[in-house]
């Protein structure tokens, strides 16, 4: 007894067998390097500043520009302009951009609670950042983590301080 086989419908078979490996091929691929995108590596500043306060009651505006050190920038400087303590509560917000030596940025949105020590004209703060993004290698970032710092009155508006941040970013850009 003879058998055969349509080739009509075992070629059409295998195509589909073939293109269904390759689109699944190609989503593992789209997967990992959405993975490694999202990679988190260590984040860590330590920097020193100066301020500005516009000490206008019960919300305060605050300049601060810094420079320091970031892991994983580099020397790098600092700056926000709209930093803003309620002199009530202490309850604190700002936008903080990080500018290495080649240009790179990375933005962080920061939360804290401020305390203000009149003995001593000290300030103390801890609170909590999110990377929200950045240029260059860093476009697309994301991350989070701790801050903590101090500052202390030079003047009536004015004074020097220094933070820590500790936790994790990404940067995305950089596996272009």
């Amino acid at each position: 007894m003879k058998t055969t086989i349509n080739a009509t419908r075992v070629i059409p078979r295998r195509i589909m067998c073939l293109a269904l490996s390759l689109v699944a091929m190609a989503a593992l691929a789209l997967r990992s390097q959405a993975a490694q995108a999202d990679k988190q590596v260590p984040f860590n500043a330590a920097f020193t500043t100066v301020f500005v306060s516009d000490g206008n009651f019960p919300i305060a505006r605050i300049t601060v520009i810094g420079e320091g050190q970031v892991t994983p920038l580099g020397k790098a400087t600092t700056a926000t302009t709209n930093q803003l303590v309620n002199l009530n509560t202490g309850e604190s917000t700002a936008t903080y951009t990080f500018a290495a030596a080649n240009g790179d940025t990375i933005v962080l949105e920061e939360k804290f609670l401020s305390t203000f020590d009149a003995t001593s004209g000290r300030v103390t703060f801890d609170g909590t950042y999110v990377v929200t993004g950045g240029t260059g290698r860093f476009t697309g970032a994301t991350g989070s983590g701790t801050l903590s710092g101090s500052a202390v009155f030079t003047g009536p508006n004015n004074g020097i301080g220094s933070f820590t941040l500790l936790g994790t970013i990404s940067s995305p850009a950089s596996l272009k």
